[in-house]
């Protein structure tokens, strides 16, 4: 796929004629998110971070953000493993996968492969050998033994266990620069308050009027 910038408003024409048309289907798809995702919903992929925390209000955009990022990611990489962990089983399908802002409803499915969406094992599979693997955070032990190069956490503050997030951090091991993309609403935990302390972390923090003009 053509590596465009995240402030381009448009692809050269020229670069985009030469792309097959899943690519051209996948750099649209990201483009659109590009126009319309206020600056302080697009990660940085610098060196500097290895945790974007988004602290925000209810209807701010934080599921839409996280849900982004990762197929941003599996799309401009081929052959990448992504997780996403939320706080249990039914946050994972009724939100994160199949919410108005989750998975399905972004993702034109003419670029998942054969394999698709499967339910049963909460992964969907990109024609480009890229996917996705949603996990609970209420079964700490079964991010044992899995590996990843990026991971989403939503609502990290309302994981009942701590024990979670460090396995999933011991599982964010490939690639040359892996990230975890942290969404939440504000919560004083001490996870939280940690998290938001480290030098390695990058704060993003909004409020519901922000995305105002999006809600009803």
């Amino acid at each position: 796929m053509y590596q465009m910038k995240k402030n381009d408003s448009r692809v050269c024409s020229n670069h985009f004629d030469k792309l097959n048309p899943l690519n051209q289907i996948a750099t649209n798809l990201l483009i659109d998110w590009y126009d319309k995702a206020r600056p302080t919903q697009l990660v940085e992929d610098t060196n500097e971070f290895n945790i974007h925390l988004f602290l925000a209000g209810r209807g701010w955009g934080k599921t839409l953000t996280g849900a982004y990022d990762i197929v941003e990611y599996c799309l401009r990489n081929d052959n990448v493993v992504c997780g996403v962990v939320a706080p249990t089983y039914g946050d994972l399908k009724r939100v994160v996968f199949a919410g108005y802002s989750g998975f399905i409803n972004i993702i034109d499915k003419r670029l998942l492969s054969n394999i698709g969406y499967n339910k049963s094992d909460n992964e969907i599979h990109f024609y480009n050998g890229s996917k996705i693997i949603g996990f609970p955070a209420i079964e700490p032990d079964r991010l044992r033994g899995v590996q990843f190069h990026r991971v989403w956490c939503d609502e990290l503050a309302s994981w009942r266990y701590t024990e979670t997030f460090d396995n999933l951090m011991m599982a964010l091991r490939l690639g040359q620069n892996p990230k975890c993309i942290i969404t939440t609403t504000p919560r004083p935990t001490k996870i939280i308050k940690t998290l938001a302390k480290r030098s390695d972390t990058k704060l993003i923090t909004g409020s519901t009027f922000e995305n105002i003009d999006n809600l009803a």
